[in-house]
C-alpha cells in the first residue's frame, strides 16, 4: 500500500511524463489550417500548442470537421486519429487526471467556438435571459445583497426615515436595511447518440442540426424555469407562487371562468411599480389571445372593442398592451391559471452563471455507444435566478402594494 508522499510523488512524476509526451506530440504532428474566405491571416490557425489553446475552433474547419475526425478515430473506421484531433487532444487533456480530453477514456472535449454558438443561438430564443440582470458566479453558491423596501408609507429602504427638525432640533440617525439573495447552481443536461451513418453521410447538416435542437431545447427549458421555477433544485420563477413579491391581481366579480377582461389589463398595469412601467413587458399564453382580442369596454349598454386593430380582422393584431411589449408563449400558463398573463420588469430578476465556464457545455465520447455504432454528445449547463425584491412595495400613499411582477388571479367566477 503507497503512502500519501509515495502517491503524491507518483502523481508528479506521472505529470511531468505527460507534459513531455505532450510536447513531444505536438512537435511530431504539427498542424496547419489554411486561411479560408472569411479569415485573414493574421486569425489563420498555424499549428502547434501555443497557437493551438488561442483557437477557438481547436484546430478544425467546422463542428462537422470535428465529427468525421472522430469517426475516423473509431477502431472500427481504421482507427485513424486525424492530426487536428491528436493535436486537440495534447492541449484539451488535464495532466494526471482521466477525463473526456483523454481518448483512451471516453471521447474529446468539443473546442470553444462551437460550444459558444448554442449559447449564443438560446440566447435568441428566449425572453428572460436578455432582459434579465447577470451575475457571475465563482463558485457553485453565491450570497448577494438585496434592498429592503418593503414599505414607503413609514420610512425607505427599510428604516431610512427624512425628518424636518426645527431650528437648535436634534437630528435622529436612521440606517437602511439589507437582505440577502442566494443563487445556487443547477444543472440542465442533454444527451443524444449519433449514428456512424448520419455523421458520415450528413456531416455539415449534423453541425446545423444538433446546434438548432439542442439550443432550442436548452433555451427552451431554462426559460421556463426563469418563469415558473418553484426554487427546488432549480430557479425561483417569476411568475411562479415561491417569488416572494409576487403581486396577484383579483379577478373581476362574475367575468366568467378561463377568461381575460379589459378590466384585468388596467387594473394589473396599475399595480407596477412605477420605475418599472416604461421597462416591464407583458407575456401571456397563446391561449389567451382570443380573450385578448375580444376585450371590450362598456359604453352605456353595449361596448367597443379595446385591443383589436380598427379595421378588424383585416390587420394584424397588435403586439402591444397599453403601450408596452407583448409576447405570447407557451411557456405561460394555461388560460384560466395564475401565470396565463403576466405584467413583468426583467431588470429585477438576476442569473447566476459560472465565470469563465458560462454557456453550455459540450463533450462527446466515440466509445458509450461504441457496438451500436454511435457516437454520443452531452450538453450540460449551470444556472440560477431569483428575484431581486424580497416582497411587494406598500407605495406612500395607497394601499394597493406594487411590484415588478404582477400577474391575474386564477379565481375567475
Amino acid at each position: 500500500m503507497l503512502t500519501e508522499e509515495q502517491k503524491l510523488e507518483l502523481q508528479e512524476a506521472v505529470a511531468v511524463a505527460f507534459e513531455a509526451a505532450k510536447q513531444k506530440e505536438v512537435e511530431e504532428h504539427p498542424v496547419t489550417r489554411k486561411v479560408t474566405g472569411g479569415e485573414t491571416e493574421d486569425k489563420a490557425w498555424t499549428g502547434g500548442a501555443e497557437s493551438l489553446e488561442g483557437d477557438p475552433k481547436g484546430g478544425f474547419k467546422s463542428f462537422g470537421h470535428f465529427a468525421m475526425s472522430l469517426i475516423q478515430a473509431d477502431p472500427k473506421s481504421g482507427g485513424q486519429v486525424a492530426p487536428e484531433l491528436k493535436n486537440w487532444l495534447a492541449v484539451s487533456k488535464t495532466a494526471g487526471y482521466m477525463e473526456e480530453g483523454d481518448l483512451a477514456q471516453g471521447g474529446y472535449l468539443v473546442p470553444t467556438e462551437f460550444a459558444s454558438t448554442l449559447l449564443e443561438k438560446s440566447l435568441e430564443m428566449s425572453i428572460v435571459r436578455g432582459r434579465a440582470a447577470i451575475q457571475p458566479m465563482k463558485s457553485n453558491r453565491i450570497t448577494i445583497a438585496a434592498d429592503v423596501d418593503a414599505d414607503h408609507s413609514t420610512n425607505y429602504f427599510g428604516g431610512i426615515t427624512i425628518y424636518r427638525p426645527g431650528e437648535g432640533g436634534q437630528k435622529t440617525p436612521k440606517n437602511p436595511t439589507f437582505g440577502q439573495i442566494s443563487l445556487t447552481l443547477h444543472k440542465l443536461t442533454g444527451l443524444c447518440h449519433v449514428s456512424d451513418e448520419l455523421l458520415e453521410d450528413s456531416a455539415i447538416a449534423l453541425e446545423a442540426n444538433l446546434t438548432r435542437k439542442f439550443s432550442t431545447a436548452i433555451a427552451f427549458v431554462e426559460d421556463d424555469d426563469f418563469l415558473n421555477g418553484t426554487g427546488a433544485n432549480q430557479p425561483v420563477g417569476a411568475i411562479n407562487a415561491a417569488n416572494p413579491s409576487l403581486v396577484t391581481v383579483t379577478a373581476e366579480t362574475g367575468q366568467g371562468a378561463a377568461s381575460i377582461v379589459a378590466e384585468n389589463v388596467i387594473k394589473m398595469y396599475a399595480r407596477m411599480y412605477p420605475a418599472g412601467a416604461g421597462k416591464a413587458i407583458w407575456i401571456a399564453n397563446i391561449e389567451t389571445f382570443p380573450q385578448l382580442a375580444t376585450m371590450v369596454l362598456a359604453v352605456g349598454t353595449g361596448g367597443i372593442p379595446v385591443w383589436t386593430p380598427g379595421n378588424s380582422l383585416a390587420g394584424t393584431p397588435y403586439n402591444q398592451l397599453m403601450g408596452r411589449p407583448l409576447i405570447l408563449t407557451e411557456k405561460c400558463q394555461a388560460l384560466g391559471t395564475a401565470g396565463d398573463i403576466a405584467f413583468i420588469d426583467f431588470s429585477q430578476y438576476v442569473i447566476g452563471e459560472k465565470t469563465g465556464g458560462a454557456g453550455i457545455k459540450v463533450a462527446t465520447s466515440i466509445h458509450f455507444r461504441f457496438d451500436y455504432d454511435e457516437q454520443s454528445f452531452r450538453f450540460v449547463m449551470r444556472y440560477d435566478g431569483s428575484p431581486t425584491w424580497l416582497s411587494a412595495l406598500t407605495p406612500k400613499r395607497g394601499s394597493a402594494t406594487l411590484s415588478p411582477f404582477v400577474v391575474l388571479n386564477s379565481t375567475r367566477t
